[in-house]
């Protein structure tokens, strides 16, 4: 059985949602190499519509994790350790050099306000909703630096890299991984304050090449 969706979910996002689950279960093993994938079974298993589904297959095969080859049912690539790591790589150029340029070209206030709710997340004590606020605050860190960094392109490329590490993040969302990383973000944030882009940019790489090493103990553990 499918590991379930994230709810609550808006229809906004229900492709979103379905790709994460869907990605989310190919990394755990649910959905191993080789198996064969039915829009329709993964719809009853999801509880939505083919449409989204389909279009969440589509984007998982033009990754390369879903072989759909003529006259063949599509199915289950494999998915390695080796992809893990040019996903992150691919992060650690994009956002190193989003954070640069972001660190000349955010609005103050806003950089303010990050700062602000991280040094009030890192204080607050542990509880479900404090793990969900932190998530949250994820997406919109990374997403408030690859905005700020004034370049739509590469704004793209992370959002593309940053959605398939969402899957990642829910993986291995404990709570020390997540106020590691939280720590990790107010270097960032410490940095870009200081208007420092060299050291904004080198505190960013280092928050990647952690998270990398946090997703590699979790899935590869016997790669050690």
């Amino acid at each position: 059985m499918l590991a379930p969706m994230p709810k609550p979910l808006s229809r906004t996002f229900l492709v979103e949602g379905a790709y994460e689950t869907i990605l989310e279960n190919i990394l755990s093993g649910v959905l191993p190499s080789g198996t064969v994938v039915s829009e329709v079974s993964l719809a009853q298993e999801l509880n939505i519509s083919r449409t989204p589904v389909h279009q969440a297959l589509a984007r998982l095969a033009k990754e390369g994790l879903i072989e759909h080859r003529s006259g063949r049912k599509p199915r289950i690539a494999r998915f390695g350790r080796d992809d893990v790591l040019e996903i992150y790589d691919m992060r650690l150029l994009l956002e190193t050099a989003a954070t640069q340029r972001a660190t000349k070209r955010i609005d103050p206030r806003y950089l303010a306000d990050l700062h602000r709710e991280a040094e009030q997340l890192a204080a607050a004590p542990d509880s479900a909703d404090w793990t969900r606020a932190a998530l949250d605050f994820d997406v919109r860190f990374h997403d408030a630096v690859a905005s700020a960094s004034g370049n739509r392109r590469l704004r793209q490329e992370i959002a593309k890299y940053r959605l398939q590490v969402r899957a990642f993040c829910r993986m291995t969302g404990s709570t020390e991984n997540l106020r590691d990383a939280l720590a990790e973000h107010l270097i960032v944030l410490k940095a870009m304050t200081e208007r420092n882009s060299a050291a904004a940019g080198q505190a960013m790489a280092k928050h990647v090449q952690k998270r990398l090493d946090a997703v590699l103990n979790a899935l590869y553990p016997e790669a050690k």
